[in-house]
């Protein structure tokens, strides 16, 4: 197999534009001790390795770190579904991190304060699953925590791309369109959680009807929350109320991919994620306390009850 040919497939194959493989297929001979043209074994071998590369996870920041503290998707899976993930976070972080900053005037949650349904959790009401409360006894240990708010998802001065995409969806009725204006968006500037998030989600609902469509949630999920986690600090202990309105784009990110993960049998991973949605939003608005219990548990997602 030539050279073109092997940065065709790759390209095929990691979803990233031809033109920006030139490197890593060109080195191939030097990275790899072979000469042009492969063999048809050695091509997918080679393919194999830069796949791998490509999709690595970023590791997570290195610090000493609590017990209590919000786990990295990087300490939680190996590799990204999708093969651009990595180098959209290499873009963003050259570019500048906006990290996040205190919220509501610097007040800290606390659990054992009488605000919110979470100081009176058996107070809850039931709906699907039983919930699941150890996660709220490892909150209530930890006492007062800062809030925070993440920086502005939508970016720019006019109308946000999401808001656009589904006033095209909702006119229109076209789920391609849709598709289209999302992807656009975050190809244009990948800064656009909520975009990824919506992409994540018009997938998973297509799984029904698609299998390949779980993968496709499962790209495009961690890709929203990967560069939601550029703006935390390491060994990150603080608070991300649903009640700030640039934290909903994160937490929806995160709902989705623990349940694809659930979706897709992983069910250790997907209560890694919930857990990371319950100590951030301890009080809970998305139900998370009804799924957590079933996956860490290995309930699967065909045996849940869900509502």
């Amino acid at each position: 197999m030539a050279e073109d040919s092997l940065r065709t497939m790759l390209a095929e194959r990691s979803g990233l534009e031809r033109d920006s493989l030139w490197y890593p297929v060109h080195d191939v001979p030097r990275a790899f001790g072979l000469s042009w043209p492969l063999t048809d074994e050695q091509a997918e071998e080679v393919l194999s390795e830069l796949l791998d590369g490509l999709r690595r996870v970023l590791p997570a920041p290195r610090q000493e770190c609590p017990d209590q503290r919000y786990v990295y998707l990087s300490e939680i899976t190996d590799h990204y579904q999708r093969g651009d993930t990595r180098r959209i976070l290499e873009r963003i972080h050259d570019r500048g991190i906006t990290p996040v900053c205190p919220a509501f005037d610097g007040e800290n949650y606390d659990p054992r304060s009488e605000r919110g349904w979470g100081a009176r959790p058996s107070a809850a009401p039931d709906r699907g699953g039983k919930p699941d409360w150890a996660w709220w006894r490892k909150v209530r240990e930890a006492g007062p925590r800062p809030f925070y708010q993440m920086p502005d998802p939508y970016v720019g001065e006019d109308e946000p791309p999401v808001d656009r995409a589904l006033s095209l969806r909702d006119r229109t009725g076209d789920g391609a369109a849709y598709r289209a204006a999302l992807g656009a968006a975050v190809r244009e500037d990948p800064r656009q959680i909520d975009c990824w998030a919506h992409l994540g989600s018009e997938a998973f609902e297509r799984a029904d009807a698609d299998d390949s469509a779980l993968s496709e949630a499962l790209g495009y999920y961690q890709t929203a929350v990967a560069v939601a986690e550029l703006s935390l600090p390491p060994a990150f202990t603080g608070v991300l109320a649903w009640g700030e309105l640039n934290n909903r784009p994160f937490h929806r990110a995160l709902q989705g991919l623990g349940l694809t993960w659930w979706r897709l049998g992983e069910t250790a991973k997907a209560a890694a994620v919930f857990g990371d949605s319950l100590w951030t939003n301890p009080d809970d608005n998305q139900g998370i306390r009804y799924l957590i219990g079933q996956v860490k548990t290995g309930v699967l997602w065909h045996q849940a009850e869900r509502d």
